[in-house]
């Protein structure tokens, strides 16, 4: 058996123990009379699987995923957009940088959370607040990865660009806008997880859709089951997201792989 397969098996087994222990934990009494896992708290994975079954086929909770990757696209092409626009702006005049750089880091460490009730009040709960949430995610950190990306040109790559005749607009399109690509590409990844954790926080805190409302729902309820299955869905979705996210940045930046980044 090859190593590949050997360290699948591994996972494997891993992930099949802890669900059997998730499954049966509540059997084994740790202090006194309180269980392992509490069914109340954690429920199982018997009734998250009926309770997911139940979400997909009564509850049209597909449509409520749709919705919530929906708005993580939206916002991941709105703040990709900005975030490198605003690097070229800011690269090309060094002292408008300057002037607002302290804006700038304010904004990028002002927890989003505080952002949440206002976004509420002003757009209300549909697909604008929480695409607006994800794009504050987004924004700044192509930004901050763009710039640093365009900061590492050479003034000998920009010399040969004015050499041949080129324009500071030429300069920009054939020189800045490739560099500044590569720099997106090697954010895409995270840009889209955290796109979709802005998204998924504001449907949480007052969304009228999309699986964090569904979660909101099950808290309601005091049904731990729903709320579980919300917490796997919304796992595997952020982490296949951020694998086609991978995907995605080596496809169109091949040589990354080549070099190991």
């Amino acid at each position: 058996m090859s190593r590949t397969w050997q360290v699948m098996l591994l996972r494997v087994t891993i992930g099949v123990g802890l669900l059997m222990l998730w499954q049966f934990g509540s059997l084994i009494p740790v202090i006194g009379k309180f269980p392992l896992f509490d069914p109340f708290v954690v429920s199982s994975p018997r009734d998250v699987a009926l309770a997911l079954l139940k979400l997909f086929t009564e509850r049209n909770f597909a449509r409520q995923v749709l919705l919530t990757l929906g708005s993580t696209a939206a916002a991941l092409v709105l703040g990709i957009a900005a975030g490198f626009a605003l690097a070229l702006v800011f690269y090309n005049f060094p002292a408008a940088r300057r002037v607002f750089a302290p804006f700038l880091q304010f904004f990028n460490t002002l927890p989003r959370v505080v952002l949440a009730p206002f976004l509420l009040l002003a757009f209300g709960t549909g697909v604008l607040p929480r695409v607006l949430m994800a794009t504050s995610f987004i924004v700044f950190l192509v930004y901050f990865n763009v710039l640093y990306g365009l900061t590492r040109i050479e003034e000998s790559q920009r010399r040969q660009v004015r050499m041949l005749g080129g324009s500071r607009l030429d300069e920009c399109l054939t020189l800045q806008a490739p560099v500044g690509f590569a720099w997106t590409i090697r954010a895409f990844p995270h840009a889209v997880a955290y796109g979709f954790v802005g998204t998924v926080f504001q449907e949480f805190i007052g969304g009228d859709s999309g699986v964090g409302s569904v979660m909101i729902y099950g808290l309601n309820e005091l049904n731990s089951a729903v709320v579980m299955a919300t917490v796997v869905i919304l796992s595997l979705l952020g982490w296949t997201l951020f694998w086609l996210g991978r995907q995605v940045g080596q496809a169109c930046a091949p040589w990354r792989r080549e070099l190991g980044v």
